[in-house]
């Protein structure tokens, strides 16, 4: 094998991932029942199969993993987290502000901050700015740890692997977005039944979710291009599934939940732009040796 054939590695990492989607749909309603964990857990490997059968077979497929951990990984990683953290409480701040809603974990205000649920490491009750922070940080951290175990299988293929080869091929920009439609359009069959957007299905499935997922990925691009590793990127992937995600739908909105999502949409866009920016000043850093790899056309 001597080219890296993307819509093959498409196929390959869409017909398990589609096909199991589908098929919890139909056993048991929808991807919230519990009994749906395991095998959604069995879809987020997909990519990751994919990409090490892809290695199995070609010396310069290996060659392009960016899989090894470094020391310049775990400062990156510690952005990887604090930007879902930020993202996820800026959701909150603003809502708040507009009133259109407001946390059920969190009452705020300029003395601290009461926390009332929610599986913080630090305890609950009311705490003091600095130790509400240092909870948040060490919860947030060890949450992302956690879900980055799952998250790997998804990055190990797309930033690991797949983002090299766009990249290389189409430039940052537009390899970057076609990296994040490739990883939005995974998730199809479960938005389109409703998971994550149930109340407007189609409108996330073909628009916010696809837009999120672009601008999430300039942000990981960055992280998994800064340190060399895709080890951040999971890490920071699990941070959006653990903190960002818990402190955003634990809130009681007075508005359609749609101003929730397409606040978080838009927060996510702005970090991405950041990113962006951050890519073009240091675009140099990813460029690849000559191996003969490229996209098949």
């Amino acid at each position: 094998m001597n080219k890296v054939n993307v819509p093959l590695f498409c196929i390959l990492a869409y017909l398990p991932s589609w096909s199991i989607q589908i098929g919890v749909i139909l056993a048991y309603g929808n991807l919230e029942d519990p009994r749906a964990v395991p095998w959604i857990i069995g879809v987020m490997f997909t990519p990751a199969v994919v990409t090490i059968g892809f290695a199995l077979f070609s010396r310069e497929a290996r060659k392009r993993i960016k899989w090894r951990p470094r020391w310049v990984a775990l400062p990156t990683a510690i952005v990887g987290v604090a930007v879902p953290t930020v993202i996820g409480f800026a959701t909150i701040a603003l809502l708040e502000i507009t009133g259109w809603g407001h946390s059920d974990w969190f009452e705020f205000s300029t003395a601290g901050v009461a926390i009332a649920a929610g599986p913080w490491l630090l305890g609950l009750g009311r705490q003091g700015w600095f130790i509400f922070m240092v909870n948040v940080f060490v919860t947030g951290a060890s949450f992302a740890v956690l879900n980055g175990l799952a998250a790997m299988g998804e990055e190990l293929g797309w930033r690991g692997f797949l983002q090299g080869v766009l990249v290389e091929n189409l430039g940052t920009t537009r390899g970057i977005v076609l990296l994040g439609l490739i990883w939005s359009f995974w998730h199809l069959p479960a938005l389109l039944a409703g998971y994550n957007y149930p109340a407007h299905p189609v409108l996330g499935a073909l628009v916010l979710f696809p837009a999120q997922l672009i601008a999430a990925s300039f942000f990981l691009a960055w992280l998994t291009i800064r340190s060399g590793s895709f080890w951040p990127a999971a890490i920071a992937h699990g941070a959006v599934n653990s903190i960002e995600e818990g402190v955003t739908h634990n809130i009681s909105v007075a508005v359609p939940h749609l101003y929730e999502d397409v606040t978080r949409v838009v927060l996510t866009i702005l970090f991405g732009l950041v990113f962006w920016w951050l890519l073009q000043r240091n675009r140099g850093r990813e460029t690849a040796p000559e191996t003969g790899i490229s996209v098949c056309r």
